[in-house]
């Protein structure tokens, strides 16, 4: 098949139902990263940014890295790459993410993820009952007095298969959010939801949700999240423990 765009190269790969090369391919994506980044209004000439990350988007945070240097390259930035360990638990790993944001100095962060993740985590969260971070989803989340941009948030991994950094298959160490991703893969391998799906979350109304007071998660009762109750019980209220402790029992 020959690329959709340049009429004359091989396309292989897939990007908003185009089949594309790899040079238009890449092309595509870096002015698509151009435009979120303008619509953000996230970057200023000289600043200091921090990519948090975990290992398997180590990748792309790579290719984040690299994009913003390509497109600033009169500007003078910081940027620095975080990974923080997994936890077989996604929303335990989210939730380290999230206190990583609270406690760093950094006063602008980027967040690798891409679609396929969260369209997977919107399926985990429907099916486990917990809506936790769901609100990442955004190209701009602000939170602690800080901004968190998001570039690739409505992009999925394999769109970005025309650069060299990308490689594999997403994967976590959570088992389930495994399943989900594989199953989401196979029935989603060509399709716009990629593009679309956040309407879906909407509905669910996140801004009327009830909040940990500590990592801003979603909970349903009390003042704190059950992983803050853990490690910030001296910041919970003790009502919030005594229901934690019922949960339990």
């Amino acid at each position: 098949m020959i690329c959709t765009k340049c009429g004359k190269n091989q396309a292989e790969v897939l990007i908003s139902g185009k089949y594309l090369c790899v040079h238009c391919a890449r092309s595509e994506i870096v002015k698509r990263f151009r435009k979120e980044l303008s619509l953000s209004k996230f970057l200023d000439r000289e600043d200091r940014l921090v990519i948090l990350t975990t290992e398997n988007f180590m990748d792309v945070s790579s290719l984040i890295e690299k994009l913003i240097y390509n497109i600033c390259k009169s500007c003078k930035l910081d940027v620095l790459i975080d990974k923080i360990n997994e936890e077989e638990d996604i929303n335990k790993t989210l939730w380290k993410i999230m206190i990583k944001i609270r406690e760093t100095d950094f006063k602008k962060i980027i967040l690798p993820f891409t679609a396929d993740f969260f369209l997977s985590y919107l399926i985990y969260s429907i099916s486990t009952g917990y809506m936790g971070y769901l609100e990442l989803y955004s190209l701009v989340v602000e939170v602690y007095s800080k901004k968190i941009f998001v570039p690739f948030y409505s992009t999925p991994r394999f769109e970005l298969l025309g650069f060299s950094e990308i490689t594999g298959e997403l994967k976590t160490k959570d088992a389930f959010l495994n399943e989900i991703i594989k199953w989401a893969s196979k029935q989603f391998a060509d399709n716009e939801i990629y593009h679309t799906f956040g309407s879906s979350i909407n509905v669910i109304k996140l801004e009327n949700r009830k909040r940990c007071k500590i990592c801003n998660a979603i909970i349903e009762r009390g003042d704190c999240c059950k992983y803050c109750l853990e490690s910030f019980s001296h910041l919970c209220s003790e009502q919030s423990q005594k229901q934690e402790l019922e949960e339990r029992v």
